[in-house]
């Protein structure tokens, strides 16, 4: 603690025999243990308040830390850590093309009922009604082949 060794405590003893006497050291001795009984269980106390704020003062910081997990947006850091100049997003915004034509937007459309149009396109195409459907589909499966 103070870096002192056993000779120093001997000197420091037998200078205390010489002045205080022998018959009075012990309870000087008490005393001085006292003394230091009491500045260690100050250190003690201090040190523990010390480690009380320094507990407190890591849980808020903790707690800053989880509010502002709640604020974390990792979409935008995805995309700034990604394309940050924007490259990408621009090369697969396709808001910008609408030169789609008719044709095009009504294949585009999704699936509408397979039998009324396929229907259509065999009256179409046999200039009559889908009365022998069978026999128009087996036509233009045959003309694929």
């Amino acid at each position: 603690m103070f870096d002192i060794g056993w000779t120093e405590i001997t000197v420091i003893l037998v200078v205390a025999i010489i002045v205080i006497g022998p018959k009075d050291l012990p309870k000087v001795l008490r005393t001085v243990g006292q003394w230091v009984a009491k500045a260690k269980a100050m250190t003690r106390d201090f040190r523990s308040h010390v480690d009380e704020m320094i507990r407190e003062t890591e849980i808020d910081e903790v707690k800053k830390q989880i509010d502002s997990i709640d604020k974390f947006d990792a979409n935008s850091t995805l995309e700034n850590t990604i394309d940050a100049d924007g490259d990408i997003r621009e090369a697969f915004d396709f808001d910008d093309l609408n030169t789609i034509d008719s044709n095009d937007q009504s294949q585009n459309e999704g699936p509408k009922d397979n039998n009324s149009e396929l229907s259509k396109r065999i009256g179409e195409d046999t200039g009559r009604g889908a009365g022998n459907f069978d026999d128009s589909v087996e036509k233009l499966k045959g003309s694929d082949t």
